[in-house]
């Protein structure tokens, strides 16, 4: 847990273990409409979860690594998110999910019918993004 922020320095206490144990528990489901999409980065960051259901394969695009940076507010080499997306297709379409830029899917992107696909969001540097699939 990184606690690097003006907004948490200094010592470790109840109260923002508390606060930062709130902000990451929590979970908004985001429907998204069949077709393309841009997930943004308070998406990725504080909803952390996506239904779809798509009549077609669909690509779902990540914000930017610099658009998640600055969502994240301790951000540092090694910090992590994590979110899902949800297919919610009968039949056999994907959707497929895709780094926006500098931003680099690692393992099986596609998501398919039916099916949920758990993600962690890493930083890797001070300007990129890695996202592998659990």
């Amino acid at each position: 847990m990184p606690l690097k922020s003006n907004e948490t320095d200094g010592p470790i206490t109840r109260t923002r273990l508390s606060a930062y144990v709130t902000a990451h528990e929590k979970v908004t489901a985001v429907s998204l409409s069949d077709a393309a999409a841009t997930l943004t980065a308070a998406q990725l960051v504080d909803s952390k979860l996506f239904t779809i259901d798509p009549s077609a394969n669909r690509n779902l695009t990540t914000a930017t690594a610099a658009q998640i940076l600055s969502q994240l507010t301790d951000e540092a080499v090694g910090t992590s998110f994590e979110f899902t997306i949800v297919n919610l297709a009968g039949s056999s379409h994907n959707a497929v999910l895709v780094g926006g830029t500098t931003v680099t899917v690692v393992g099986n992107a596609t998501v398919g019918a039916g099916e949920s696909g758990t993600f962690v969001g890493v930083v890797t540097s001070s300007t990129a993004v890695s996202i592998y699939r659990k």
